[in-house]
């Protein structure tokens, strides 16, 4: 799991508000999460293997990896 980092957004990255863009992990495609739409976090639409979460104070990413680890 890894988390974006509002003072140093990467190049396929945003975050604004309650939303933010992020990369899949797996098939690199660039997505949208909403803490208002998504509450429980929103899968890739592309492959359905990365998972971004928003929180007050996070948003986090989920790889395919980090699910069979636990």
């Amino acid at each position: 799991m890894r988390y974006l980092d509002k003072s140093a957004l990467g190049q396929h990255e945003d975050w604004y508000g309650n939303n933010a863009a992020v990369c899949c992990t797996s098939c690199g495609k660039v997505f949208i999460v909403s803490a208002v739409l998504h509450r429980k976090g929103r899968s890739c639409p592309a492959c359905g293997l990365c998972t971004a979460t928003i929180t007050k104070s996070q948003v986090a990413i989920t790889d395919p990896t980090d699910q069979d680890a636990g």
